[in-house]
């Protein structure tokens, strides 16, 4: 008999466990990490718990994950952390998760076979604030919990954060949203694994922070999961693109028990004899929309406003919503092997621009049948979304935004070919998602081109220039402080710009597409923004000052911005400015004004997905630099914590070790007395 199966009594018939049914939901959402020579690297993974049903389930159906290590060779490096939050909303709430960590250590401690790790985070709410009485409690309390638990996964260099959702949290969802007033996709409910989310801008949670590990898929990950049946289907198109230069990692969250029911997961823990909280609150309908909902999906009926046919029900409702999941992936799955087939001919990360090929009758070709041209249009608009994602600022591109941009930048989107007078009608350029697109070489535009009533193939191969949107003076510019930096000791062996030593400076999210790190040597603050007009003129007028240096340096920077950042484009770059506006560096293109005494700053471009046909010689990185007046930063008090523990772990096993063979010793004692007595 297989692994994580067993019998039902009387009927003979051979059914799944929990366990197994668990590792399935799993692979079918998570890959497994790999390293850079393509060896299986560890499993993190981070629990998030909150001593209810289902997040005691999911640490116990974690800990059941090592039975499958020898049919899965990499759960043979799995570990687990739970993360305890204390929301502070109770009085009582900072003893319950203290009495949640005495299970947890009880059932699964450093003792225990299959051992986990726990920490408790207590939530800071703002000073004179009492949680219980916010207006908006739900979204702040959501907001503070992720970015505590995307920083402590960060801090633990744990990429995986699993949470507890179940079937019934994703119908509560649908319904919460159908009456919020969306529709389509909007009532897809929760997704089964996502980026963390409410911590855009926090570095090393979202997007960012990669420490060696990769969600990459290659030939040892897929040949660890070959024994799964369809497992690499299942798997997620995503791909992180790891260069000097790019950021890449971020904490993951996966959702493996929404094909769980609440009732399983209470089943389990009974089996197991694993004790849970239940809150109160969560069981009176007037403290949240999600309360009276939950109400209503126990008794199993909905309120007139949501009502329709007579025959419609909670039931249908959720079949409508699993047909839309399905639908809202295949769409998204068939636009992606799209997008793996065009063809990059140039991105330059210094500036944030993108050129690409755009080859004709791909779409076309793909949907003759003229019924099928709404889905030809949402497939053309997810292809859009991925290539604005590699150039836009904004974390999300609504689709909605993306019709006439669609229309725009794929001439054969229209349900018949298209002709020359379609053609002409066709914007040039365009701004969509923070992002102007501008098609710049259009190819067989003089031949090619037939009538409407042809029937033979239109050839419509052209290239699209994409760069960020020049900013608008209505609206403020992005802008990112620096605090002058605390030195931290001092060296006077070292050269005069590097004797004082600085702690490592935090980095920041500027425009959202570069993260910058800067060290501020100066007595007063700093700013990273925009290379306006104005500022290149007073640098400008700066350098023409100086004599023939002057002018030699601005004639270097003329030819950099003319390379790297031609025409507008060049008003979208960062500059480091002081506290008179003077710019002082340009750090994408690594142009000093004032030399390497001043200032230290590292940049990196936000994390991307190229598709696989992308050349390595079409993407310019940004230099990579090393911060020289960096101390090295100090042991946090979650690795102090983590340090005693193995410690302790450690002179325990060395005790049990002395005792063991202590012991053995009076035991090989005895025998010899007795051997001697008998003799």
């Amino acid at each position: 008999m297989n692994p994580g199966t067993y019998v039902i009594p009387k009927h003979g018939r051979v059914a799944t466990s929990p366990a197994a049914k668990f590792f399935k939901s799993l692979l079918q959402i998570w890959r497994p990490p790999t390293a850079t020579r393509g060896l299986p690297g560890p499993v993190r993974f981070a629990l998030a718990v909150s001593g209810g049903s289902d997040s005691m389930a999911l640490v116990r159906l974690c800990c059941q994950l090592r039975e499958f290590r020898e049919q899965y060779p990499v759960l043979q490096f799995l570990r687990l952390h739970a993360f305890i939050v204390d929301h502070k909303a109770r009085p009582d709430s900072t003893e319950e998760a203290k009495r949640v960590r005495k299970w947890l250590h009880e059932q699964f401690g450093p003792n225990k076979k299959d051992s986990l790790r726990s920490d408790i985070l207590t939530l800071q709410w703002p000073h004179g604030v009492i949680p219980s009485e916010l207006p908006n409690f739900e979204t702040e309390a959501r907001r503070l919990r992720y970015q505590a638990l995307g920083k402590a996964c960060h801090e633990a260099n744990i990429p995986n954060l699993l949470l507890g959702h179940h079937k019934a949290d994703k119908k509560e969802t649908s319904i919460i949203r159908l009456i919020e007033g969306y529709r389509g996709a909007g009532l897809r409910g929760i997704p089964t694994e996502s980026d963390i989310p409410d911590c855009e801008g926090i570095y090393g949670a979202y997007q960012s922070g990669g420490r060696g590990y990769t969600t990459t898929q290659n030939k040892s990950a897929k040949a660890l999961f070959s024994k799964h049946r369809g497992a690499e289907e299942m798997l997620p198109p995503m791909k992180e693109y790891r260069k000097q230069g790019f950021e890449f990692g971020g904490v993951r969250t996966y959702r493996p028990l929404l094909t769980f029911s609440k009732r399983d997961l209470q089943t389990t823990l009974k089996e197991a004899n694993i004790p849970w909280v239940e809150d109160p609150t969560n069981q009176d309908p007037t403290v949240s929309v999600r309360n009276a909902v939950r109400l209503l999906l126990r008794n199993k009926t909905l309120p007139m406003a949501l009502s329709g046919p007579a025959d419609w029900n909670i039931y249908t409702l959720e079949t409508a919503v699993e047909n839309i999941h399905q639908k809202y992936f295949w769409r998204n799955k068939r636009a992606d092997d799209f997008f793996q087939d065009l063809d990059i001919l140039k991105f330059d990360s210094r500036v944030g621009s993108l050129e690409v090929r755009i080859r004709s009758m791909g779409l076309q070709s793909a949907f003759l049948n003229p019924t099928k041209n709404i889905e030809r249009e949402h497939i053309g608009a997810r292809l859009v979304r991925l290539l604005l994602q590699l150039v836009s600022p904004q974390d999300h591109i609504s689709l909605q935004t993306l019709e006439t941009a669609t229309k725009n930048m794929f001439l054969d989107i229209d349900k018949e070919l298209p002709d020359r007078g379609k053609q002409s009608g066709k914007a040039a350029h365009f701004t969509a998602g923070g992002v102007y697109c501008e098609r710049f070489n259009l190819l067989n535009d003089d031949s090619g081109l037939k009538s409407k009533g042809s029937c033979k193939p239109v050839s419509l191969d052209y290239t699209w220039r994409l760069s960020r949107q020049p900013y608008q003076r209505s609206l403020p510019e992005p802008v990112c402080l620096v605090p002058p930096s605390q030195p931290s000791s001092y060296n006077p062996r070292a050269k005069k710009h590097q004797q004082l030593m600085y702690l490592e400076p935090p980095w920041q999210l500027w425009d959202g597409r570069y993260w910058i790190q800067v060290i501020n040597s100066t007595i007063k603050p700093l700013k990273i923004c925009p290379l306006t007009e104005d500022r290149l003129l007073r640098l400008k007028a700066r350098f023409k000052s100086e004599g023939y240096k002057g002018k030699k340096k601005f004639g270097t920077l003329q030819m950099l911005l003319k390379e790297a950042a031609p025409g507008f484009s060049r008003f979208t770059l960062p500059a480091i400015v002081d506290d008179e506006d003077n710019v002082l560096v340009l750090p994408t293109l690594g142009f000093e004004v004032d030399g390497p005494t001043i200032i230290e700053w590292r940049i990196r471009y936000r994390r991307v997905a190229f598709p696989d046909s992308i050349k390595k010689e079409a993407v310019i990185a940004l230099p990579e630099r090393e911060l020289m007046c960096v101390k090295p930063p100090a042991i946090s008090a979650h690795h102090e914590n983590i340090i005693a523990e193995r410690r302790e772990a450690k002179m325990q096993r060395k005790a049990e070790e002395i005792q063991e063979k202590r012991e053995k010793r009076l035991q090989q004692e005895n025998e010899m007395s007795t051997m001697d007595s008998m003799g």
